[in-house]
C-alpha cells in the first residue's frame, strides 16, 4: 500500500558523511513543508508536499498540518533482556551507598543473573516484550540487546537464543550483543571465566550467528584492559565489531584500548581523559553517552559531551535500559536529559538518537535516517517545534509511530512489571 506524508516539517537526518561530528552534529537540513512516500516497508520518495503530489498516486495521504516528522529512535545501548527490576537498591543509593559497594555485595550484575535464572522462558519473554512495547510507544523503532546477566555460559546462550527469536517476531529492528564480560560469575575466578569466554562461549555465539557485537565492561569491580584485550583480538579475527563500557567510576584505559581495536562505540566515558577526546576526534569510533545512567545515579562528572563535539568527535545518546543503573526506557527522556545535564542543542540530541546510533549499530544503511530504499520507520511528532522535546520532559511527544510504513496502534501499557523481589 502506497502510502504518503505531507506538509510535515521534515527531519530527514540524511548524509553522505557518518559518522556525523562536529557543527555537522546539530546543522540539521529542515523540509519545511516536507513530504515522503511509504511503499512494502521502504520510503521511495521524499520532497516537498508539492512534488510530491504531483508526481505520484496514494492509496492513503496522511496529511500531519506541519507537525514535525523524524526518523524512529534507535537506541544502541540496552541490558534487555532481564527479568526483574532492583528498586530497592536505588533505595541504598539514595541513602549513601555506591554502586560498586552494592556489586560487592551480591548485589547489581549478580543480582540479576539470579533473578534472570529463577524466571522460565516464557515469563522472561512476557516481562521483557513489554518493556520493548513500552520504548515503541515512546518512539524507539530500533535498539540493541545483550546478554551479560548471564554469567554462565549456557545462561548467556540463553539470552542471545531469546534475542535471535524476539528478532524475528518483535516490530522494531533488533541488534544483539554478546556482553561475555560484564562481571566475574560467582564460583570462578576471573582467569577460569576468561578462558571459557575465549575458548567456549565466543566461538559458540559466533558458530550460532547470535551476536552482531562484542562489548566488555572495564572497571574496578569488573575487568582491566589487559584481560579484555585477547578478547577483543579474537573477535576481530572473526570480524565481529567490538564495543565498550569504559570510563564509568574510574579511569582504567579503556578508551585508547577500544580506539586501538576499532571499537565501534565506546559507551559511558564519566571519566574520559583529556588525551581521549583528541584521539575520538581523529577516529570513526563514535562516544556513546548515557545520561539516563548520570541522572538515575546521580553521578558526576558527567562526560564532557560539548569538548567531545567542540573536538570534532562523534558522538550517540542512549538509554543504557537497564533494571540497576538506569531505568529508563523513553528516548525523549534521553533528548531532555542529554540537553538539560551535558548541554547538547535539541539538533545535536536528536542526531545523536537516530542516525549516530544507527551508525554505532553497524545498521545506518538500513536506519536512523529517512532516505529513499532504507526502512520507512519514522515518527510523527505532536509539534512542530523541536525543542518541544527536551522542554516537556517526560511528555511522550510522539503522535504516531510507523514501524516498515506500518502505523503501529499505540495501546495503553498494562502490565505486571512493577514486581520486585
Amino acid at each position: 500500500m502506497r502510502q504518503a506524508i505531507i506538509h510535515a516539517k521534515l527531519y530527514s537526518l540524511s548524509s553522505n558523511h557518518l559518522p556525523l561530528r562536529g557543527r555537522e552534529l546539530g546543522s540539521l537540513e529542515i523540509l519545511p513543508d516536507g513530504a515522503l512516500v511509504m511503499d512494502h516497508g521502504v520510503i521511495i520518495a521524499l520532497g516537498t508536499t508539492t512534488e510530491i503530489l504531483s508526481q505520484n498516486q496514494f492509496d492513503t495521504v496522511i496529511d500531519v498540518q506541519g507537525r514535525i516528522v523524524i526518523p524512529g529512535f534507535v537506541d544502541c545501548h540496552t541490558h534487555l533482556p532481564f527479568a526483574d527490576w532492583r528498586a530497592d537498591e536505588y533505595r541504598r543509593r539514595l541513602f549513601g551507598q555506591q554502586y560498586q559497594e552494592i556489586a560487592r555485595k551480591k548485589g547489581g550484575i549478580t543480582r540479576s543473573s539470579l533473578q534472570l535464572g529463577a524466571r522460565s522462558d516464557a515469563e522472561v519473554a512476557q516481562f521483557t516484550e513489554q518493556l520493548v512495547y513500552e520504548m515503541l510507544t515512546t518512539g524507539t523503532t530500533t535498539l540493541e540487546m545483550k546478554s551479560g546477566y548471564g554469567l554462565t555460559m549456557e545462561s548467556e546462550l540463553r539470552q542471545l537464543r531469546l534475542i535471535s527469536g524476539w528478532k524475528l517476531s518483535l516490530d522494531q529492528r533488533i541488534s544483539a550483543t554478546g556482553l561475555f564480560l560484564h562481571a566475574v560469575p560467582p564460583g570462578l575466578s576471573r582467569q577460569e571465566w576468561l578462558t571459557i569466554v575465549r575458548h567456549d562461549l565466543l566461538p559458540r555465539a559466533h558458530e550460532e550467528r547470535l551476536i552482531d557485537a562484542i562489548d566488555a565492561f572495564i572497571e574496578e569491580t569488573a575487568f582491566s584492559p589487559q584481560e579484555i584485550e585477547p578478547v577483543l583480538q579474537d573477535a576481530l579475527r572473526r570480524n565481529i565489531p567490538i564495543r565498550l563500557h569504559t570510563d564509568q567510576f574510574t579511569n582504567m584505559g579503556g578508551t585508547l584500548l577500544g580506539l586501538t581495536y576499532q571499537a565501534r562505540g565506546i559507551d559511558h566515558l564519566d571519566h574520559l581523559a583529556d588525551q581521549d577526546i583528541a584521539r575520538l576526534a581523529s577516529s570513526n569510533t563514535v562516544a556513546v553517552l548515557l545520561p539516563g545512567a548520570s541522572y538515575s545515579m546521580n553521578h558526576t562528572p558527567h562526560p564532557p559531551a560539548r569538548r567531545l563535539i567542540e573536538a570534532g568527535a562523534a558522538i550517540a545518546l542512549a538509554t543504557d535500559f537497564n533494571p540497576g543503573t538506569a531505568p529508563i526506557s523513553s528516548m525523549p527522556l534521553i533528548i531532555s536529559l542529554a540537553v538539560h545535564l551535558y548541554g547538547l542543542t535539541p539538533e545535536e540530541a536528536l542526531a545523536a538518537t537516530t542516525i549516530n546510533a544507527a551508525y554505532v549499530l553497524g545498521l545506518d544503511k538500513e536506519v536512523g535516517s529517512l532516505a529513499i530504499g532504507k526502512r520507512a520507520d519514522l515518527l510523527i511528532l505532536d509539534s512542530d517545534q523541536l525543542e518541544s522535546i527536551p522542554y516537556r520532559a517526560g511528555h511522550n511527544p510522539v503522535n504516531q509511530v510507523f514501524v516498515r510504513g506500518k502505523p503501529v496502534t499505540l495501546r495503553s501499557a498494562t502490565s505486571n512489571n512493577n514486581r520486585q523481589i
